[in-house]
């Protein structure tokens, strides 16, 4: 959806403050980034998907339509059934510009899709869209390349989404040529995975073992592993995470489906930059949060030897808005708990030797995710101890 023409309502003032007059809920809207889009994409469905106004519902509740809940729809275009009653035809959510449309917000829509029972979803921030419309044969929503026009939503006339194959590794040769390349390309350095500051000794192994992770044709063993049981490699997944200082991280992670005493997580592994260093995040999904339980500093935990690079971490963990724990507490915890890491003042995680193409399914590439699930498994528990202690 181009909506870079998309013409926006006339702005009013109101208690000090710009105004949309919306053109479907006919009354005044405090202009927000999200409503931007929202009034971008309403504009999009009236001159362009040439959608009725009439059938258009903008912010509707969702126990409108007969649901227990106080979500509210951002956008639902209506259809008429043989009966000539209404019903939810297209559900769509819309978010502001550069907000990522990652797994969070892509559940959230199909979630409302399919209580409503609509045939196409979109979910869309301006930049990007996400669109998709149910299957009756395989009884799921499958991606198809936009939103038909409104004649063509209620005979179901799409194209649909052509899945791309995984694309080839990089070859070995090649890693450090893509890398500098890369590097040259974005000369500030805020759009790398691997930073431009990081010495290419430990850049160029951690950029390996990235392209590794992120290769959906490996998969990790299943199996016991110490202080877990890897139920299922996951595959790579795109997923916001905050940290303790309000930071967020948007990309692809490496996802696990781990079992843990009896209780079943999900954790997950991303490289990215904090500029200027390199970090090795680990993330914990669970009914609570989800958060950053690990970042692991390439710059500063990391040291190569040759093509072999052993990873450290200096014990340092922030719980929430408590503060900083005690480094000393949680060497305790770890030697108790997972005593294999421990190491004179730091806590080593592994090591990996990148003279070839790194794989999830390599004994040192098992043994570093293995030990960062771990340690974050630790990590977590730890920080659980002291907000109940406070």
């Amino acid at each position: 959806m181009d909506l870079s023409k998309a013409k926006l309502p006339k702005v009013y003032k109101r208690n000090g403050r710009d105004c949309y007059l919306d053109p479907i809920r006919k009354r005044l809207i405090y202009i927000t980034p999200e409503e931007t889009v929202r009034q971008k994409v309403i504009s999009y469905l009236l001159d362009v998907l040439e959608v009725p106004a009439g059938m258009m519902q903008v912010e509707e509740h969702l126990s409108h339509y007969g649901l227990k809940s106080r979500d509210r729809a951002d956008i639902v275009v209506l259809g008429k059934n043989k009966d000539n009653d209404a019903f939810p035809l297209t559900v769509i959510e819309c978010k502001a510009e550069k907000v990522p449309l990652d797994e969070k917000a892509m559940n959230q829509v199909l979630d409302y899709s399919d209580a409503l029972g609509s045939i196409y979803t979109l979910l869309i921030n301006g930049d990007r869209e996400f669109c998709y419309k149910y299957d009756e044969t395989k009884k799921q929503y499958v991606q198809i390349e936009e939103l038909p026009k409104y004649a063509d939503m209620l005979t179901g006339d799409c194209v649909p989404v052509e899945q791309e194959a995984v694309p080839e590794r990089i070859p070995f040769e090649k890693l450090e040529e893509e890398l500098r390349s890369a590097f040259a390309e974005d000369e500030d350095g805020y759009n790398m995975v691997i930073s431009k500051y990081t010495p290419m000794e430990l850049a160029l192994p951690v950029f390996n073992l990235w392209e590794g992770l992120l290769d959906v044709r490996v998969k990790m063993p299943t199996g016991k592993y110490g202080m877990f049981e890897l139920l299922e490699d996951y595959g790579v997944r795109m997923l916001t995470y905050g940290n303790a200082s309000g930071g967020q991280y948007y990309g692809p992670y490496r996802s696990f489906l781990v079992s843990i005493d009896g209780n079943t997580e999900i954790f997950s592994i991303g490289i990215t930059t904090y500029y200027p260093r390199t970090i090795i995040c680990v993330a914990h999904d669970d009914e609570k949060t989800s958060h950053h339980a690990l970042q692991m500093s390439v710059d500063g935990g990391a040291v190569a030897a040759g093509k072999t690079v052993k990873f450290y971490h200096n014990g340092r963990i922030a719980i929430g808005r408590i503060g900083s724990g005690k480094k000393s507490e949680l060497r305790e915890m770890v030697s108790r708990r997972y005593p294999k890491i421990l190491t004179e003042g730091k806590y080593y995680l592994g090591s990996i030797t990148a003279d070839h193409l790194l794989r999830l399914d390599e004994p040192d590439v098992i043994d570093l995710v293995v030990n960062l699930i771990s340690y974050s498994i630790v990590r977590d528990e730890f920080r659980e101890i002291v907000k109940a202690r406070k």
